[in-house]
């Protein structure tokens, strides 16, 4: 059993839970200086220099029971009420998301920058000056603590970590819909770009200590204060989500409103065909190649349209061009109708005649 655990769970499940009441403040529209409040007074709990005396100590990992009282007092701390089904789900989320993320750590290397991204997060969440000094010496501390230690036994450590989450399986729809959980509750691992491969070279790295391994053996990221730390694990994925969702409903938005202003001007073109009014034909086509977070600088192509009035003879309708009167239709139907013989115009002038009478009399 490894002796190096605690620190990990406990500073990654406290980085999560701010994430979440992070997101829920803002989604609920708490004024701004609650949600600092908030911040600022939970994170200082998370940090208290006694809880961390007892957490940065060689010992066996910390009981699960002891971990959530400790950190439903952290919550409380502040402003924030939760009844028991919203501590629940809020402990169900912080497990979780923590469980994939020590699933998905490619390396003992990774363990300790994912830990190092909660703690930067922490740093930018807080207001107070004070706060963000006392989150730089959380920093040093985990530094400190794994820097030598040897690669596998801080990946013993995550390990030991992963045995106590083993019994949480909760779906999670965050990883459900970015495609990182199944329905039956197990992890879709996706590596992106980082990726220690330690399990296939664990021979050659296992007695290494972490201070010691080279960046062009191992992968980019560095444990300095302020740095790239190279992985996105560890990161707030609700901030990134929320993003997302926002581009989402941005590009269907979009989507809508060509669609309606494709159906109109469909509908004026045919009422300029049919010659019903004089109209300016404009039709828009928006055509995006960027992927950006939004589309206010996205470029408007319109494209000129080609119409067909005759299989002889095309005529091309561009674009802002006024519907005019066609001289050369009218004289070929004038050419037509001087094609009938008198005879026949009389009779037809005969038709129309009856059909004057027979509509006068209904």
């Amino acid at each position: 059993m490894s002796l190096y655990a605690t620190p990990i769970l406990y500073l990654n499940m406290g980085g999560e839970m701010l994430y979440v009441l992070r997101q829920r403040l803002k989604a609920q529209k708490i004024n701004v200086d609650k949600t600092i409040q908030v911040l600022d007074d939970v994170t200082a709990a998370l940090l208290n220099p006694k809880i961390l005396s007892s957490i940065f100590v060689e010992k066996p990992l910390i009981e699960m029971s002891i971990l959530r009282s400790t950190l439903e007092c952290v919550v409380l701390s502040s402003l924030v009420k939760l009844d028991i089904n919203s501590m629940n789900k809020l402990f169900d989320l912080m497990i979780m998301m923590v469980k994939y993320q020590l699933t998905a750590a490619t390396g003992p290397k990774e363990v300790i920058l994912l830990t190092l991204n909660h703690t930067d997060a922490m740093r930018d969440m807080v207001n107070n000056s004070n706060a963000q000094e006392c989150v730089g010496l959380v920093h040093q501390m985990v530094v400190d603590f794994y820097n030598h230690l040897t690669c596998e036994e801080v990946w013993n450590a995550r390990n030991d970590c992963l045995k106590v989450l083993e019994p949480y399986c909760v779906k999670v729809s965050l990883l459900l819909s970015l495609g990182l959980q199944n329905d039956n509750g197990s992890f879709n691992l996706v590596h992106h770009k980082y990726d220690e491969k330690y399990e296939e070279n664990k021979s050659c790295f296992s007695d290494i200590k972490l201070c010691d391994l080279d960046s062009k053996n191992c992968c980019d990221g560095t444990f300095n204060l302020f740095d790239e730390r190279s992985t996105l694990l560890g990161k707030n994925m609700y901030s990134m989500t929320h993003e997302m969702s926002k581009l989402i409903f941005n590009t269907e938005k979009e989507n809508h409103d060509l669609k309606d202003c494709g159906a109109k001007a469909e509908l004026g073109m045919l009422a300029v065909q049919l010659g019903t009014e004089e109209t300016l034909y404009k039709r828009p086509f928006t055509l995006n190649l960027l992927s950006n977070d939004t589309y206010d600088n996205a470029d408007t192509v319109k494209e000129e349209l080609d119409s067909k009035e005759d299989s002889k003879n095309d005529t091309v309708v561009t674009k802002y061009e006024k519907t005019v009167f066609n001289e050369e239709y009218k004289t070929k139907l004038d050419n037509v109708r001087a094609d009938f013989s008198e005879d026949k115009l009389k009779e037809l002038e005969y038709q129309m005649l009856i059909l004057d009478i027979l509509e006068g009399t209904e």
